[in-house]
């Protein structure tokens, strides 16, 4: 069962017999002032019967709040959160993951092939803005591109934690301060060595949790595999799946990663195999590899109607086309700041759902039009070939 329970805490305190609403509370007291014959002006014009009443049905209010949001809801997994929730996967030997910044390297080309060139540790390189923000990744050791070279790949690092760093190869190009002997920078295909990620939330927190339970068996099954794999590479246990239909002769299994924006690099994959393998975290004469999700590519022409765009002037004509681009290649995972629907395997992805998501974030906008119709994915995620983003007049 993939769907978390949902439980009305309050009708099971209801259940039990303890009064839930602020009527029922002061019914019940009522009923035992009246069997006990204590007091006799209960009048609601009794400033004394309405303070004494209000002293005792505010605490059981308050009481039933804790119960509700504090005691019960923290007794399981399925509800508890917060620094309840890391008690409770405590208990079954796991830590909430921390944030982590990204690492990667980017390609200089320098202006000159026949010249020496250092590039200095904190040199910077950056984005353009995406939906507002700047991503920005550092050099972090002086690199040195000899004579003969007319480019190398420098090692650098995010600016900050998230996975939000882990953008699809061409979003870093721009150096803010230009570098002496270079023209020009980008990051190319597996340039991410290791991805950044946000802190683990509650819910990616508490499938690991749910996984945990699978764990006690003598053999490594998936939920050993999968457990081992998002620990290690920064991934949540629903990011991993598995090919289990001997793909290299009996016993042997494939396990494909997906990351939430840009694409999982070779030498990360290598990595997590070196992890499994190498470092012995396999089970006897088991032939367990994990590869990046297969992809489909597709070409894509958004076609934004909009009424009278030659009232638009250029900059909030080309802010309107860029935030559609930007939005529509975080659907199709290259970057993740737009909160939209993404592509996954085995699944449909609905251009309907999409367009109603741009109508959503852009009131500019009168219709869309979508080159190509729902696409639905088997054991490999969508991914964008080309995009294409036109304004045309409604």
């Amino acid at each position: 069962m993939n769907t978390k329970p949902v439980v009305d805490f309050e009708q099971v305190l209801k259940d039990s017999g303890m009064p839930v609403t602020d009527d029922a509370v002061k019914a019940e007291f009522q009923a035992i002032v009246k069997a006990e014959g204590l007091v006799t002006n209960t009048s609601k014009m009794s400033p004394f019967w309405r303070l004494v009443t209000a002293i005792v049905t505010t605490p059981v209010m308050w009481i039933k709040g804790v119960l509700i949001n504090g005691v019960l809801a923290n007794m399981f997994v399925a509800t508890a959160s917060g620094p309840m929730l890391r008690m409770l996967a405590w208990g079954v030997n796991l830590t909430a993951k921390p944030a982590t910044a990204a690492t990667g390297v980017i390609r200089f080309y320098k202006v000159d092939a026949k010249q020496d060139v250092t590039v200095s540790a904190g040199t910077l390189i950056q984005t353009e803005r995406i939906n507002g923000v700047v991503y920005v990744l550092a050099v972090t050791a002086d690199s040195a591109i000899p004579a003969g070279l007319d480019s190398a790949l420098v090692p650098v690092e995010a600016q900050a934690p998230g996975g939000a760093y882990n953008l699809a190869p061409g979003y870093y190009r721009i150096l803010p301060v230009a570098v002496s002997g270079i023209s020009h920078v980008v990051n190319e295909d597996d340039w991410l060595l290791t991805p950044g990620a946000d802190e683990e939330s509650d819910d990616e927190l508490r499938d690991r949790v749910r996984n945990q339970f699978n764990l006690v068996g003598s053999y490594h099954t998936d939920a050993v595999y999968r457990s081992m794999i998002a620990g290690v590479a920064g991934l949540s246990v629903d990011r991993v799946f598995f090919e289990h239909d001997a793909p290299r002769g009996p016993g042997t299994a494939n396990a494909y990663l997906l990351l939430d924006s840009g694409e999982a690099s070779q030498p990360f994959i290598d990595a997590v195999n070196k992890y499994i393998t190498d470092e012995g975290h396999h089970g006897h004469g088991d032939d367990m590899q994990c590869f990046a999700l297969p992809e489909t590519r597709h070409d894509l022409t958004v076609t934004v109607y909009v009424i009278n765009p030659d009232n638009m002037t250029t900059e909030a004509r080309a802010a309107l086309k860029n935030g559609i681009t930007d939005m529509v290649r975080s659907a199709f995972r290259e970057n993740a700041d737009y909160d939209v629907a993404r592509t996954w395997p085995y699944s449909r992805f609905s251009f309907s759902r999409l367009g109603k998501e741009l109508h959503a974030k852009f009131a500019q906008i009168d219709s869309l039009a979508f080159s190509l119709a729902d696409i639905v994915s088997d054991l490999d995620v969508p991914r964008l070939k080309t995009l294409e983003v036109k304004i045309e007049r409604a």
